[in-house]
């Protein structure tokens, strides 16, 4: 029997939302938190430019605008000759950002009104809105947002203020449907969940964090995971490792017109280390071995006696939604291992309440891998809905099915029900079909070596995204699922 790791906790950076980022500030009401703000953004700035560079910040009506007025203060008082551009009514901020203005005004920083400062700018600032805003922009800010895009495109470099102004600090979404792209975000007291997840990564660039000498609370509710905290993770192998303590992983799926889901997932699985892999293929005929990888055992779906030596179960990859299918499904749940659903699997939940209670119901440890379509699916909302709020979706689901939800995209978020991690390896090389499938091979691999199926998930999801790292980096621009397969062996 495979021996079981004990949990582990190798969270990287918490992440605060808005709420409890407002109740740090009122704990520190007695610190100027904008002019600490205003002076890490004054040094993010002169480490990239020269005195003869122009810097231009665009200065929103509330405290955001007040951060870039400490801002360029702080530059105007080293040597730099910054440009504000006020927008907005700049005679009604609020206190703190009315006494920045005033620092601003002292210190000689010009301050102009009309958007043609920008031009020739080598840096624009991004003071616009910070993380109270929940309305889209109107109007005359959209033209700031668009006039902000054209200078980048001219070549400046833009550097947002806590958030890019235009996004949800807490989700990652659009407020609306524009926002300011950056190329870097400094963000305040400590990271925003929104900044990793969703839409917000097209927009938020390189996220830098600034604590402003406070102190954040170590043990937050969400918190970053990557490649450091996988590979710290994974346990050293042993002198006397044998095939059988690395765990049997069975994968039921592969349905005729879908070998190739279950390959692999199956090839994958073998190459993150798992003992021994036997698939259970739903196609009659099925493939009688991978000339690829024939270290992969295959049975029938049915010949539950050769399968029954399965220390983990992967249930799903192109195993269809046939009776049959859905016959698998529920004897796969009676299993007391650990399971993981992927794809058919999981849109066979989401049409039974029944195969849902089945899950809730299980003790031995479920995670879930679903896209947000299947997601959605399975919650009774739309797509939309589910990306509106990828760490709400995640927690639901985890709620609703008693499991690790690990909810793919752009910053995959893993739920456990206590704790969300979102992950930040991978880029879009990983947007092709079938490396869904490969990602379930990986973290059914990790659990039949004994890891908790919360950290298999989370390493796994790590892991993953590392792979397709690993290749943009050798400059592949264009790849397929199984290429990601073959980075495994050296992660």
């Amino acid at each position: 029997m495979n021996p079981i790791v004990p949990p582990l906790k190798v969270f990287a950076e918490p992440l605060l939302r808005s709420a409890d980022i407002r109740r740090v500030e009122a704990q520190n009401a007695h610190v100027d938190l904008m002019r600490r703000a205003g002076k890490a953004a004054a040094e993010f700035l002169s480490e990239r430019c020269t005195k003869r560079d122009k810097i231009a910040l665009v200065a929103g009506p509330g405290n955001n605008g007040g951060d870039a007025f400490a801002c360029a203060a702080d530059l105007q008082a080293t040597g730099f000759q910054p440009v504000v551009i006020v927008t907005g009514d700049g005679d009604r901020l609020p206190a703190d950002a009315a006494q920045a203005r005033q620092r601003a005004v002292d210190t000689r920083v010009r301050i102009e009104r009309s958007l043609d400062a920008l031009s020739g700018a080598r840096w624009i600032v991004d003071g616009l809105f910070g993380i109270g805003l929940k309305r889209p922009l109107d109007a005359s800010y959209r033209a700031v947002v668009q006039a902000v895009a054209d200078a980048r495109r001219d070549g400046a470099c833009v550097l947002a203020l806590d958030v890019p102004s235009g996004i949800d600090a807490d989700t990652g979404a659009l407020v609306g449907d524009c926002a300011v792209t950056a190329d870097h975000t400094l963000t305040f007291i400590a990271g925003k969940p929104g900044l990793f997840t969703g839409p917000a990564l097209d927009y938020a660039g390189r996220v830098h964090v600034s604590t402003l000498g406070l102190d954040t609370p170590a043990d937050t509710a969400i918190s970053t995971y990557g490649l450091e905290q996988a590979q710290s993770s994974l346990r050293r192998l042993r002198a006397n490792e044998h095939k059988g303590s690395r765990g049997t992983l069975g994968i039921i799926g592969g349905a005729s017109g879908m070998l190739g889901a279950a390959l692999l997932a199956s090839r994958a699985a073998m190459r993150m280390g798992a003992g021994k892999v036997k698939v259970g293929w739903l196609a009659d005929p099925h493939p009688q071995v991978d000339p690829h990888m024939p270290e992969v055992m295959m049975r029938g779906a049915r010949d539950t006696a050769a399968l029954d030596d399965c220390t983990v179960w992967v249930v799903g990859c192109g195993m269809g939604q046939s009776a049959a299918a859905k016959r698998l499904l529920t004897s796969a749940l009676k299993r007391d291992v650990p399971l993981l659903l992927d794809a058919d699997a999981l849109n066979l939940l989401a049409l039974s309440a029944s195969l849902q209670r089945a899950v809730a119901a299980r003790t031995a440890g479920t995670v879930i891998t679903p896209h947000p379509a299947e997601a959605a699916r399975i919650l009774g909302a739309t797509t939309s809905d589910v990306q509106r709020d990828r760490l709400q979706a995640a927690r639901a689901l985890a709620a609703r099915l008693n499991c690790v939800a690990v909810l793919k995209g752009a910053g995959t978020v893993v739920d456990d029900g206590r704790h969300a991690t979102i992950n930040t390896t991978g880029n879009p090389l990983l947007a092709t079909a079938g490396t869904g499938d490969v990602l379930a091979g990986v973290i059914g691999a990790l659990m039949a070596q004994g890891y908790p199926v919360a950290d298999a998930a989370r390493m796994g999801v790590a892991l993953h995204g590392a792979a397709a790292d690993a290749l943009a980096v050798r400059g592949v621009k264009r790849a397929v699922a199984g290429d990601i397969v073959v980075e495994f062996a050296v992660l």
